[in-house]
């Protein structure tokens, strides 16, 4: 007696349809006009330049390399998240090191330690103080060409972020947010549909990097998933372009 094959199960479209980013996924069909549009890209690809904040108040940052010690594989070990963060600031020169060996520039053409999807460099890294330390409350861009942080907006109470980052609420403590923001329309420019992958993919090196250093420094970050895009960014003063990616808790180990 033959047996009947059952017949394939049907994609609910309704429920493809649904999930995060699947317009955006790749096959024979939808490559040829992707690949076209990276090559009319690389035609004419713009000049990359890291962003800068001229004219806007400045904290210079001092130099620093790559330590000896302690090696990547005791950061790995010791690294763990937690809901209770010191309110004490980071040091100038720790905070220095966590972000310029995060994502800083280390070679030409603005490239550092985040791998960078066709190497547009397209990540921004803000950081929010929210008490008076050595660095005045308030919100920076990190100038990775310069070293420096860029004051883009004067306040910051933790009370006042509380509201743009619901996650925050569980969560005792802390000193400084990091924002990781990217332009969108740069790499949509090369990318098309695909860019905001790419983003995602690059703020999650980024983010890792910096909870890695922040265990060597000895510093608590926790990463934090809930927030409202749109009212960071403005706060923030983004270009319309951009999008807000991911946010990170700090403060020094207790």
């Amino acid at each position: 007696m033959e047996r009947n094959t059952p017949a394939p199960i049907p994609v609910n479209q309704m429920n493809r349809e649904s999930i995060p980013f699947s317009a955006t996924e790749l096959d024979a069909t939808s490559f040829p006009e992707w690949r076209d549009r990276l090559l009319a890209f690389e035609a004419d690809a713009a000049t990359i330049q890291p962003r800068s904040y001229p004219g806007y108040p400045q904290w210079p940052l001092p130099r620093v390399g790559p330590r000896v010690w302690p090696r990547l594989d005791q950061a790995l070990m010791r690294r763990r998240s937690t809901t209770a963060v010191s309110t004490s600031f980071p040091s100038k020169r720790a905070l220095s090191r966590l972000l310029r060996m995060a994502h800083g520039l280390t070679a030409d053409r603005a490239r550092g330690p985040v791998p960078s999807a066709g190497g547009l460099q397209a990540l921004e890294l803000y950081l929010v103080a929210f008490n008076p330390s050595w660095l005045p409350p308030g919100a920076y861009h990190f100038d990775r060409a310069g070293n420096y942080l860029s004051q883009v907006a004067a306040s910051a109470g933790r009370d006042e972020w509380d509201k743009r980052v619901p996650s925050l609420t569980p969560v005792t403590g802390g000193a400084m947010l990091l924002i990781l923001a990217g332009d969108h329309g740069r790499v949509e420019a090369k990318y098309g549909a695909r860019a905001i992958r790419f983003l995602l993919i690059e703020a999650g090196h980024l983010a890792q990097n910096l909870c890695l250093l922040s265990n060597s420094l000895n510093l608590d970050t926790l990463p934090l998933g809930g927030f409202f895009e749109q009212e960071i960014a403005r706060q923030l003063a983004l270009p319309a372009s951009d999008v807000v990616l991911y946010l990170l808790l700090c403060g020094n180990k207790t």
